[in-house]
């Protein structure tokens, strides 16, 4: 996937404000101080990666970039750590983190300094940590300041992130029916279907707690039910321009307002074996872009073929997307993954407790397409939206992992939940978010 490098002009060309000793004769002698840095780095690279917390996959892009830019999105209130190995060779560089504005196309973006930290060194690493003061979920990039007040050139290895929050570890579930749903494959209807997801979510979501699960209709939706004819198929992505349908995000009632939105369509018609789309990481109980999970009743097979799903398949996808949500990454990177993430060093997920599988990579190298539908949904500022969709092979049923939620493909194997070391991700995560 190509970023704005071709049509991005870079014009935040970095800025050096070398600092200005000023000495008042006053009752005390106020003179340069070494810990404090009146230089400010912008990021000058474009910020062609982001991060988010609790990742444990190794992301050797976003440290190569660190110094010179790359983002995350911090909430209100949120403690966050941010660490890597110490270079023997450097000083410990000061970390500075800009909050980001983008112009309304996405096409440029501004910065402004809020915070300038010092690094501790504890067990051999240089750690920063802070607390985000914002009001709502916001941008944030970073750069690293050497001791030559330009950008720090030493080594950054084995980076992490991590953060945790003041809220809780439960949730809602509002499952919003657009268009003309006619059930499932195997006769269930809305509230049946409702039914079985808040009773899987209880169960695979172990030691979260779902509180309750709300049914809304599209079409009585107080700003944009117009919008939404209860008398034809929705298609996410033909129906509508946004094919994740985040006007419906944060449905317009307080009780229901900070719940998770799983909006069911009757298919997704961006690709071919679109089973549903979530964003990596969306953070996302209020409302807007990113706080919706899209779910289909139906999967493209071809332009005029499709398959009618059961509950079964629904829920599954239901629960891998949510997964996605709250910062899981497939336990084997697939192709599209790579592509649409931009960093070729995660081939899995970090985590200790979960398996990954080589076949995944097998199976895409023997393939003409260079690309393996996956099902994230890329969203990013200033880069174009990659759709990814979920499909199975034969061969994928022997992989380890197979039987792991955040398995990448759908299989023979039965789904067998999460691995403790996800939960407590999902669980860290969930408490970063306002809900």
């Amino acid at each position: 996937m190509e970023w704005v490098k071709s049509g991005f002009k870079r014009t935040y060309g970095m800025k050096k404000v070398f600092f200005v000793c000023v000495f008042f004769f006053l009752a005390t002698f106020i003179g340069c101080s070494s810990e404090k840095k009146d230089v400010t780095l912008s990021p000058d690279n474009g910020l062609p990666y982001f991060f988010y917390p609790n990742d444990l996959a190794k992301q050797d892009s976003v440290a190569a970039n660190l110094a010179y830019g790359t983002y995350f999105t911090v909430h209100p209130q949120g403690a966050y750590k941010l660490s890597f190995d110490v270079d023997p060779s450097y000083t410990a560089p000061f970390l500075q983190l800009h909050r980001v504005s983008f112009n309304e196309d996405g096409t440029r973006y501004s910065s402004r300094r809020v915070r300038n930290l010092k690094a501790t060194e504890i067990n051999g690493r240089w750690e920063y940590s802070f607390v985000s003061e914002e009001s709502d979920l916001a941008i944030w990039a970073t750069t690293l300041v050497g001791e030559d007040h330009d950008y720090y050139s030493g080594r950054v290895d084995h980076f992490l992130f991590e953060g945790t929050g003041l809220y809780s570890s439960s949730f809602n579930l509002n499952l919003i029916v657009t268009g003309s749903f006619k059930g499932t494959a195997d006769g269930y209807d809305e509230n049946d279907l409702a039914a079985k997801l808040i009773t899987s979510f209880r169960n695979i979501y172990q030691g979260i707690q779902i509180d309750t699960i709300f049914i809304r209709y599209a079409e009585f939706h107080p700003k944009v039910g117009h919008l939404y004819p209860d008398n034809e198929p929705w298609l996410a992505g033909t129906s509508s321009k946004d094919v994740m349908l985040n006007e419906l995000g944060g449905w317009p009632e307080k009780t229901i307002y900070d719940a998770l939105d799983l909006v069911l369509v009757h298919r997704i018609d961006e690709s071919t074996g679109v089973l549903g789309y979530s964003s990596l990481f969306s953070a996302n109980l209020g409302g807007g872009e990113g706080s919706t999970i899209v779910l289909g009743t139906h999967m493209k097979n071809t332009s005029t073929s499709e398959t009618w799903l059961k509950a079964d398949q629904i829920v599954e996808t239901a629960i891998h997307e949510v997964g996605h949500f709250f910062g899981l990454r497939h336990t084997t990177t697939t192709i599209a993954d790579f592509t649409g993430l931009q960093d070729f060093s995660s081939f899995e997920d970090g985590i200790d407790d979960t398996e990954w599988c080589s076949s995944v990579f097998g199976y895409a190298l023997t393939k003409r397409k260079s690309i393996i539908p996956t099902d994230i949904y890329v969203r990013r500022p200033l880069m174009p939206k990659v759709y990814t969709g979920a499909t199975s092979y034969g061969n994928l049923n022997e992989c380890p992992d197979a039987s792991n939620v955040m398995f990448p493909f759908v299989t023979d194997v039965p789904i067998t939940g999460f691995s403790k070391g996800q939960l407590e991700i999902i669980s860290k995560n969930l408490t970063l978010i306002p809900h």
